[in-house]
């Protein structure tokens, strides 16, 4: 049931050409600078725009191909633009109603359950113009879930948000993925976004795509620009190992030689979790640290060292450091690299200041 992509299209100077395969299930993120193609990607696959050459299918169903083109309405999507876009003479519960009547299927999600699941029930009677940002960009979530498609494309959706909006904002998309089983096309450039949660990853720049997979493989490639934003971090998969009831703390096994400490979680031991480290949060250490308040103190190896060439006038570069299969990635001076003479190669402990989980953050000095 994939999304299959093979997509060419020449507007003046820019190219989109794009051919790929996305998953049929969970969230995947489009990711790209402004101007890389991400929206002009989004609307053909919805079928709004055209590419003269190409081709778009869903399940095994031809939505474009060089003899047929199949319309927007007919394709079964729910579309999330930037704006809303919610019809601004109509309640919010007249707007949900529009898109109830105008179901792509019988089957899926009762209203009552898409309101609860977005919080929106008690803003059922209010008027459009008299909603926070948040709360419309909910109503216009809501109003795509309730037209029962097969398809979600969600187009930045929380771009203008302050960051509390923002905040809740993921926490509420983060919890989609478990009342719904289809699959999520989600652009945003933002890798905070993206982190907390997208399952698999297409990289877009100048209309081309430069890489796609796994978040947790593609967000530590120094090769790749995800490790250079200023949010940049690593994604690391582990198990809850233990909790420690009397300091209020949880220990996490990363692999079998590696183990983090966090504020207590109420995941249950053996529970599979995803952790966010940033880059900004990590120091090299050539010994292990003996008095420190630091907690997380990882032996580690340095697998890449961010090449002079690709190194900008800033005064930091980043660094990967190998913890057996997984990865985490060090922002550190230019000045402290020469200073302890790292090299690629090299045993070092690597600091953790802060861990956060994906979905929840727990915090461990």
């Amino acid at each position: 049931m994939s999304l299959l992509l093979s997509l060419h299209l020449q507007r003046g100077e820019f190219c989109l050409d794009i051919d790929t395969a996305i998953p049929s299930t969970g969230i995947t993120a489009i990711c790209g600078p402004s101007g890389s193609g991400k929206t002009s990607l989004l609307r053909c696959i919805a079928g709004l725009d055209t590419a003269p050459s190409g081709m778009v299918q869903f399940a095994g169903q031809d939505w474009q191909t060089e003899r047929s083109l199949l319309k927007t309405e007919q394709r079964g999507i729910g579309l999330v633009f930037q704006d809303a876009q919610l019809f601004p003479h109509l309640s919010v519960m007249g707007n949900l109603d529009y898109a109830r009547k105008r179901q792509f299927k019988k089957e899926g999600p009762s209203y009552d359950e898409v309101c609860d699941w977005l919080q929106i029930t008690p803003l059922l009677n209010r008027r459009v113009n008299k909603l926070s940002g948040g709360e419309r960009k909910r109503v216009a979530i809501a109003r795509a879930l309730l037209r029962h498609p097969q398809l979600l494309l969600m187009d930045e959706p929380l771009s203008g948000l302050h960051d509390s909006a923002r905040e809740h904002m993921l926490d509420v998309l983060q919890g989609l993925p478990e009342h719904l089983d289809i699959p999520v096309l989600y652009v945003s450039h933002s890798f905070h976004e993206i982190s907390r949660l997208a399952d698999h990853v297409i990289l877009i720049e100048k209309g081309q795509l430069i890489a796609e997979g796994d978040l947790i493989s593609l967000s530590t490639r120094l090769d790749l620009p995800l490790s250079h934003q200023q949010g940049a971090g690593a994604v690391l998969s582990a198990r809850l190992c233990n909790h420690d009831l009397d300091y209020g703390l949880s220990t996490l096994d990363v692999d079998a030689d590696h183990q983090l400490t966090v504020n207590h979680l109420s995941a249950e031991p053996g529970q599979a979790l995803r952790l966010f480290v940033a880059a900004r949060d990590v120091s090299i250490s050539l010994d292990a640290p003996q008095h420190s308040s630091i907690m997380n103190i990882l032996p580690c190896t340095i697998d890449t060292i961010e090449s002079h060439s690709a190194r900008s006038t800033n005064a930091q570069l980043t660094i990967r450091l190998r913890l057996n299969e997984q990865f985490l990635l060090a922002r550190i001076t230019h000045k402290s690299c020469d200073r302890l003479q790292l090299r690629e190669g090299q045993q070092v402990f690597a600091q953790i200041k802060t861990v956060a989980l994906i979905n929840e953050y727990g915090l461990a000095q």
